[in-house]
């Protein structure tokens, strides 16, 4: 190969390697999901509570990563699937915590370096203002599953809930001295009166108003509003559009897109109708949540026939009919 042919090919991969994320919040978001989930494994080992540390460092890996592996360049993508085998082995082996803590950092200096393809981006308010503000919209939804009544019913999602707040926080911390000072000042308020009501474990109500408040000041500073709130029928429409989406890419041979859609019809839209729907039917919910959570794509993993894949989603697809039908949509 000639030295003009090598020079052009490493310019192409540069360029492959330092392309964008084809969304930056939502890369950004979810990379700060992943640490929210890591800070909370490494509460709990220190703790002693092993079981939960293992339960709160499954979810980068088995879930997050491919929400985010098209946008990150080669060389960290490899570098994530080593932080998350160090981490996993790290946890079984029950190293002592200096050790655990000790791979956790190298894996989010890992996630420094993914944020830093961003560019300037990263430097952006406007940019900033929404990460924040989604932080803050899922720390909310975490808190609902997590808290009923002043009680704590499920201790992973509370405490996702505390650990997606403190991300937010941080990220204000970073961007404040970018933000205008009214809605520096408004948000700042806003953020420390989320942390009090999930410290003291408030009323849901209470945590929507703060978190709704800070959201708006955020839109002011981006410039884009606050989108409504999706109703039911919304989120399982947008459910069979990406299960349709999913059966689609992988009957053309796309199966990280399948995998892609399938992510996203759980994490950005079912999560939000488990609340409700185990209210009414409790083992249904539990059911649809492990399928479109794990089944599904471990189902994927075993490169099925279209066939055999198409058929499971099918079944998906009934039984969200079910639920579509207790919830009245």
């Amino acid at each position: 190969m000639s030295r003009a042919s090598l020079l052009l090919l490493g310019l192409s991969l540069s360029s492959t390697a330092l392309a964008a994320p084809k969304d930056p919040v939502k890369f950004a978001v979810t990379l700060e999901q992943m640490r929210g989930h890591y800070d909370a494994s490494l509460l709990n080992y220190r703790g002693g509570d092993l079981a939960m540390a293992a339960k709160h460092a499954k979810h980068p890996a088995n879930e997050l990563y491919a929400a985010v592996r098209s946008d990150l360049t080669p060389a960290l993508q490899q570098k994530f699937v080593a932080d998350y085998a160090r981490i996993n082995a790290t946890l079984a082996a029950k190293k002592p915590y200096a050790e655990y803590l000790k791979v956790m950092n190298t894996f989010y200096a890992d996630v420094d370096a993914a944020l830093a393809t961003l560019g300037a981006t990263r430097s952006d308010p406007k940019f900033a203002a929404q990460v924040i503000a989604q932080i803050l919209e899922n720390a909310e939804h975490e808190y609902e599953e997590g808290v009923q009544g002043g009680k704590v019913t499920n201790l992973a999602e509370y405490q996702d809930a505390i650990y997606y707040i403190a991300r937010a926080q941080l990220w204000f911390d970073k961007n404040a001295k970018t933000f205008p000072q009214h809605q520096r000042e408004e948000t700042s308020q806003a953020l420390k009166a989320a942390a009090a009501v999930v410290t003291r474990k408030g009323d849901v109500t209470a945590l929507e108003k703060a978190v709704d408040q800070a959201k708006e000041e955020l839109s002011e500073i981006s410039g884009v509003r606050q989108a409504p709130k999706s109703s039911a029928g919304t989120y399982f429409a947008n459910i069979d559009r990406l299960l349709a989406a999913a059966k689609g890419h992988y009957a053309g041979g796309m199966a990280s897109d399948a995998e892609e859609a399938l992510i996203e019809a759980y994490l950005e839209n079912f999560e939000y109708l488990e609340s409700p729907l185990a209210k009414k039917d409790k083992a249904l919910e539990t059911k649809l949540e492990k399928t479109l959570r794990e089944d599904l794509r471990a189902l994927l993993k075993t490169k099925p026939s279209a066939q055999k894949f198409s058929a499971a989603v099918d079944a998906a697809l009934a039984d969200l009919n079910k639920a579509r039908a207790l919830l009245g949509e």
